[in-house]
């Protein structure tokens, strides 16, 4: 995206992640489960996964859903994390371990919505 688009809008980078709900998760998360290997595209994959976790809690279809014409209850499995992901280009090939990573996040932020 050009800068000029995004004028006027709020910008979340990776210094601030931990102050949008799921961010701290979603660090933690990429350390517990080794996410990253170089950094290098960590810093993307998380806030793409922040912006992912939001878009799937509102019920936003991907590419991967089943059902793209309604929102609707999305489940996060490696497929539809991997597509929800897929415009992050991991070069140490980490793959495994992102879509581990996130969906670790994503089960801790439900377990915790089902708490509260």
């Amino acid at each position: 995206m050009l800068a000029v688009a995004a004028q006027n809008h709020r910008i979340t980078t990776i210094e601030g992640i931990d102050q949008v709900p799921s961010g701290s998760a979603l660090q933690k998360a990429f350390i517990d489960h080794d996410g990253f290997q170089c950094g290098f595209c960590t810093p993307g994959q998380i806030c793409s996964a922040v912006g992912m976790l939001d878009e799937a809690k509102h019920g936003w279809p991907s590419a991967a859903s089943a059902d793209l014409a309604e929102p609707h209850d999305v489940v996060l499995d490696d497929e539809e994390v991997r597509e929800r992901l897929s415009g992050n280009i991991c070069r140490c090939g980490a793959y495994v371990n992102i879509v581990a990573a996130v969906r670790s996040a994503a089960d801790e932020g439900a377990a915790s919505e089902e708490s509260s």
